[in-house]
């Protein structure tokens, strides 16, 4: 009896113990959460990456103790793949690649939570992945976005690697989606995955850049051109593509004469563009 008592009062206590790490992970999540825009309008470049670097661990820290807060799998996908394209991919391509299919898992474990029927989808062939997105509602356009976002970074950092390409396919059904749901999400972002995908492939491959054009015309006219990543990819892969040098320098130069932060939560990200655009004007003659 003695005993039964004793284990009865120890499960109590990491019963209890088990809420308390819940309760202390849901309460640093709010602060996560609610500290979202001030950490994405920070404007100083090298503290915006440290400070993402270090999100990342606490994210995945809390996750552990509490792994169905579907904000944090939703703020964890958005960080991992964020800080992967702004800071990764340029200059340690192999960690971006890693770091966006760990946000690409994020957001499809997101996807799942908000959904059970999502259980699995990364599984199904294309056709079925794609017919069963049809059933995604405008709220889980966060998950579709950051799961289609790094789904493509990773494959864009694994061209060589014929069964990842293999999976293109329902990045492209995931950010079809979005643009059917949520066309403005994320600075247009649905439209300025299709501009770069359709302006970077050849057409013998499907590419198309008068498509592509009128995509990076859309985000442009959407975000009154204030949204200065959108100039630095319209410049690298639609401009070249149609090998547009005028167009090409100038966007480039726009985006370095511009200020940062026209736009809200997007100052990190301008930040980020103005280094690009500098570095790829001093690339132009390798480009035409």
């Amino acid at each position: 009896m003695r005993k039964a008592l004793l284990l009865a009062g120890a499960a109590a206590a990491l019963s209890a113990c088990a809420s308390v790490s819940r309760l202390t992970a849901r309460s640093t999540a709010d602060l996560l959460v609610r500290g979202r825009a001030a950490a994405l309008d920070e404007p100083d470049y090298e503290l915006g990456r440290e400070a993402m670097a270090s999100q990342i661990s606490l994210l995945e820290t809390l996750l552990a103790s509490d792994p169905d807060d579907l904000r944090l799998r939703r703020l964890t996908a958005e960080t991992m793949g964020g800080s992967a394209f702004l800071f990764l991919e340029p200059a340690a391509p192999p960690r971006a690649k890693a770091l966006y299919r760990r946000g690409r898992e994020q957001a499809l474990a997101a996807l799942a939570l908000d959904d059970p029927r999502f259980k699995g989808l990364a599984a199904l062939p294309p056709e079925a992945f794609q017919t069963a997105l049809k059933a995604a509602k405008a709220e889980a356009v966060p998950d579709l976005f950051w799961a289609g976002f790094c789904w493509a970074g990773e494959i864009n950092l694994a061209k060589d690697d014929a069964s990842e390409l293999a999976d293109l396919p329902k990045a492209v059904a995931l950010m079809a989606r979005v643009r059917e749901l949520d066309p403005a999400y994320h600075f247009h972002g649905a439209d300025l995955f299709f501009g770069v995908y359709d302006a970077s492939r050849p057409p013998l491959l499907g590419g198309n850049p008068k498509r592509a054009g009128e995509e990076f015309d859309r985000v442009r006219a959407a975000t009154a051109g204030k949204y200065l990543m959108a100039l630095v990819l319209e410049a690298r892969w639609y401009a070249v593509a149609v090998q547009d040098r005028d167009l090409y320098e100038r966007l480039l130069k726009t985006v370095l004469a511009a200020p940062s932060g026209q736009l809200p939560e997007a100052r990190l990200t301008d930040e980020a563009a103005k280094r690009r655009a500098a570095a790829l004007l001093e690339k132009t003659d390798d480009y035409f």
